[in-house]
C-alpha cells in the first residue's frame, strides 16, 4: 500500500514536533529540515489543527508544538485521518460508497486477501505511536538538524561533550531566518 504524500508529510510534522517536545517550530523551519514545500505544509498543519493533534500559537514568537496528548496516538490512527482512499482495487467500495462491478467477484478470493493485507498493514501501524517513532531522538534530531537546547544554550558544552542527552529539548541547529 502506497501512502499519499499527504499523510507521509502529516506523519513527518507529527514526527518533528514530537521531537522538539515543549519548543515551538515554524512551518518554515519543518519545510527547511525535510525540504518539503512549505505551501503543502501549510494545508497538512491546518488539518492536524483541526484534528486537535497540533497546537499553534500566534504572534511574532508563534509556532507549532503537538498537543499533550499527540505523543500517544497512534501512527494508525493519523494514517486513517489523513489517508482519502482505502480502496485497494476497483471492486473495493471507495469514499463515496462506489465500486466496479467485476465478473469475478461471487467467487473471487484476491479481493479477501487484499483486504486482510490492508487490515494487517493498519493493525501494524496501529501498534506504534507518534512518541514511540520520535526515538530515539538524539540520532533523528541530527538528521533534521536539531541539536538539544542544553547545547545551544553553552556552544563549549558541545565541544566538550559532543554526546546528546536523548531526553534533552531540541532547538534548531540553525538559526530561524524569520525575524
Amino acid at each position: 500500500m502506497r501512502l499519499t504524500d499527504y499523510t507521509d508529510y502529516s506523519l513527518r510534522v507529527m514526527l518533528y514536533l514530537a521531537l522538539r517536545r515543549d519548543g515551538l517550530a515554524t512551518i518554515q523551519e519543518i519545510s527547511d529540515a525535510y525540504g518539503i514545500s512549505k505551501n503543502h505544509l501549510m494545508k497538512v498543519v491546518q488539518r492536524l489543527g483541526e484534528l486537535g493533534w497540533v497546537d499553534t500559537v500566534r504572534g511574532r514568537n508563534g509556532g507549532l508544538r503537538l498537543a499533550p496528548n499527540s505523543p500517544s496516538l497512534s501512527v494508525g490512527a493519523v494514517v486513517r485521518q489523513t489517508e482519502n482512499d482505502f480502496a485497494l482495487v476497483g471492486c473495493f467500495p471507495d469514499e463515496q460508497g462506489e465500486r466496479r462491478q467485476c465478473v469475478i467477484e461471487p467467487q473471487c478470493r484476491l479481493k479477501h486477501a487484499l483486504a486482510a493485507a490492508r487490515d494487517a498493514f493498519l493493525a501494524e501501524l496501529d501498534r506504534h505511536t507518534i512518541g514511540e517513532i520520535a526515538q530515539p531522538a538524539s540520532g533523528l534530531s541530527g538528521l533534521l538538524g536539531l541539536v538539544p537546547i542544553e547545547f545551544v544554550r553553552n556552544s563549549t558544552n558541545l565541544a566538550a561533550n559532543p554526546t546528546t542527552n536523548s531526553a534533552a529539548t531540541v532547538a534548531p541547529l540553525v538559526p530561524s531566518r524569520e525575524h
